[in-house]
């Protein structure tokens, strides 16, 4: 145990050593195997750019060939979108027929730019009490699932700073629920993410 926690220090060291010189490494994903569900990342909150989750049985998993999250601030709705594969051949991969995105809706938080963010710091998001609250992109549909129970969960959102100059946010937290998708129950568990949003990944229009 000791061993991983110092594994993950060290490699948080070398992403941020090298950001000094090359801002762009810190968009590259570290992928760090869960202990105990290692086709997942573990969760992390070095701000690694990677989730996971299963689905039903299956993986939902972040990909090296694609942003894997975004913030989208639209119309008044701000959202928070994790795209990936769904029963993909791993992270460094990329099959178009296998995309998936999960969009949450994220309440009364409308962030002017990306530092806005740390207002999601411990927040947590009732999946079921917040209508709309999860959209998905599966098998080529738009969905709009009916969710039976869920969380979605921020434990930690921090500024992350590179030679003294504000670079991105660093979003960490768990996700999971159940829904209703075309009448067939289904879930999503085990989510977790650990993401960076920049000037690159944020949107606002």
């Amino acid at each position: 145990m000791k061993r991983a926690v110092y594994s993950l220090i060290a490699a948080a060291a070398i992403i941020l050593a090298n950001g000094c010189s090359k801002e762009y490494e810190l968009n590259k994903s570290i992928f760090i195997p869960d202990p105990d569900f290692p086709e997942l990342p573990a969760y992390t909150e070095w701000g690694y750019n990677t989730f996971g989750a299963y689905y039903e049985r299956g993986l939902f998993l972040y990909s090296e060939n694609a942003i894997p999250a975004k913030i989208i601030r639209a119309g008044g709705i701000t959202s928070f979108v994790l795209k990936g594969q769904k029963d993909g051949y791993g992270y460094h991969s990329w099959d178009n027929r296998k995309e998936m995105s999960v969009t949450f809706l994220l309440p009364s938080v409308m962030p002017d730019s990306y530092a806005d963010l740390t207002i999601l710091d411990k927040k947590k998001i009732d999946l079921v009490n917040t209508p709309g609250a999860v959209k998905l992109f599966l098998d080529g549909d738009t969905i709009k699932p009916d969710i039976l129970q869920g969380e979605l969960e921020f434990r930690r959102v921090q500024l992350l700073y590179v030679d003294s100059k504000q670079t991105e946010v660093i979003l960490s937290g768990v996700f999971s629920f159940q829904a209703l998708i075309k009448d067939e129950p289904v879930s999503v568990t085990q989510g977790r993410f650990d993401v960076g949003i920049g000037e690159d990944n944020f949107f606002s229009y």
